[in-house]
């Protein structure tokens, strides 16, 4: 039962990440507070991870982690900004339907490669845990 329940939540964070991603400037977009964070940090933020009483091999796992999906995440959104932009550029001028469709199906292709990087990313930091504080970290996030 509990591992429905944090599948629903790695469910939930995931489309919650990707509808984020998909505003646009000024509505919560590109620079919105925190925007630039992977799943991975979100969930497994310095304030969380002190209270799971993580081992020093835990911590420096979870830190190779984060350094490693930072840069493949950086091209990505980068990757989605332009694709973003040039579906917008196209939507605005007198592109054919053909062309503006293909933009918007490669946006959406990389809003879907943001995702997977990010729901690779927190199995990848899940693992690394104990069955014990995988329930800890997750708890309050089912009160809510």
């Amino acid at each position: 039962m509990k591992l429905s329940r944090l599948i629903m939540v790695l469910i939930a964070t995931t489309g919650i990440s990707s509808t984020a991603l998909a505003r646009g400037e000024g509505r919560g977009g590109e620079h919105g507070h925190g925007r630039d964070e992977l799943a991975i940090e979100k969930q497994f933020s310095m304030e969380k991870l002190k209270k799971l009483d993580l081992t020093k091999e835990q911590k420096e796992k979870l830190k190779d982690l984060r350094e490693a999906h930072k840069n493949d995440a950086e091209k990505l959104r980068e990757e989605l900004k332009a694709a973003k932009k040039s579906f917008k550029e196209a939507l605005r001028s007198n592109a054919s339907k053909e062309d503006v469709v293909k933009l918007y199906e490669a946006m959406m292709g990389k809003k879907l490669q943001v995702g997977k990087a990010r729901i690779t990313g927190l199995l990848e930091a899940r693992e690394v845990l104990t069955p014990a504080q995988r329930e800890k970290l997750f708890e309050n996030k089912e009160k809510e």
